[in-house]
């Protein structure tokens, strides 16, 4: 398997903004989570209890093989992502985790190893196991974090997903259209937070659409 620290360093695909927020009111703000690891773990038929019992041990998070849930330990996310798989999210600053440390973690814990390639101009890299397989996606992913009092606003603004605290809370995750862009959408807290993931050539247009549904609360100090 190729060193982890000889990929290219993670560059931001989003456009340089003043400071540290994309959108900083008083009651929404929006920020791009810079320089995540993102991993994608798909079980193997058969295997997907197995598979997420395997995950759970090795990072000490509960990962669910219900659909909507998303499990964290406040600095690793472990999301449903489909059948049969998950995403694995952190920032390794955050984490205290080395480059391309959560991936040797989560490709152990899928067993033996099987076989190893990239994914051709993706630069993704892929490994297989007993249980099922690795992807290492962190540079085709880019994460944004929305939140404040009028976070749900800007989200019912872009979405059609129910986000009524009855229907959609801490805890759970969807995959859906935002913004006419298929995403994955975490909530992370009642605040509301969001944390939001879309594909790596989309991030601009998806952050302007964000940005721009936030503008009406621009005037509230």
């Amino acid at each position: 398997m190729p060193d982890k620290q000889d990929l290219p360093v993670r560059v931001s695909p989003l456009l340089p903004s003043n400071g540290d927020f994309i959108v900083d009111y008083k009651n929404v703000r929006l920020s791009e989570r810079k320089a995540l690891t993102a991993i994608q773990v798909l079980s193997f038929n058969g295997k997907h209890a197995d598979a997420a019992a395997a995950i759970a041990a090795a990072l000490g998070i509960k990962c669910s093989t219900r659909p909507g849930i998303v499990n964290s330990d406040g600095k690793t996310q472990v999301c449903w992502n489909g059948p049969n798989s998950w995403l694995v999210v952190c920032s390794d600053a955050e984490a205290g985790r080395a480059p391309g440390e959560l991936f040797k973690v989560l490709q152990d814990a899928m067993g033996e190893l099987g076989a190893t390639g990239d994914l051709g101009t993706t630069g993704d890299l892929v490994t297989t196991g007993n249980l099922g397989a690795v992807v290492d996606q962190s540079h085709g992913r880019c994460g944004l974090r929305l939140s404040g009092l009028h976070a749900r606003r800007v989200m019912a603004k872009n979405t059609a997903i129910d986000l009524h605290p009855r229907a959609f809370g801490p805890g759970q995750c969807a995959m859906t259209s935002v913004a006419h862009m298929n995403a994955t959408v975490i909530q992370v807290d009642d605040t509301p937070t969001y944390d939001l993931f879309v594909i790596r050539s989309l991030a601009r247009s998806f952050a302007h659409a964000i940005e721009h549904a936030c503008h009406e609360f621009e005037s509230e100090q």
